[in-house]
């Protein structure tokens, strides 16, 4: 039991930590958009010289049972994922009809250490 703790430990340690992951975009109305994906469900989507946030995502399936995910983002987008195909619809805020998107580039950003803080002395 202990080496099994021991090798989870080590493992974990030895693992590249990242901050995020991010898919690069290429839809037909904003072109090149980036959308990152970051722990406790902080999502941000860049294109051009735009920038939105969004707050966590929805799970649910269509009638057929295909789970997909959707994110609403501040400006009223709607960002729909359907994790099975791997594709993305933008449902632009005021919009009806989806914007189709093909995946150019995944990738991840590594962990930034950042240095601690010393107050200056006076």
């Amino acid at each position: 039991m202990k080496i099994i703790v021991l090798l989870s430990l080590l493992t974990l340690f030895l693992s590249p930590a990242f901050a995020a992951t991010a898919v690069k975009l290429a839809c037909s109305l904003r072109k090149n958009v980036i959308v990152s994906s970051f722990n406790y469900g902080l999502t941000t989507m860049k294109w051009g010289k735009h920038f939105q946030v969004a707050a966590g995502s929805k799970k649910t399936h269509t009638d057929s049972g295909t789970p997909f995910r959707i994110t609403s983002f501040r400006n009223g987008d709607d960002l729909v994922y359907f994790p099975g195909s791997d594709s993305y619809l933008f449902f632009y805020a005021g919009g009806t009809i989806p914007d189709r998107c093909s995946v150019l580039e995944t990738f991840s950003y590594p962990v930034t250490p950042l240095n601690r803080y010393k107050k200056p002395l006076s």
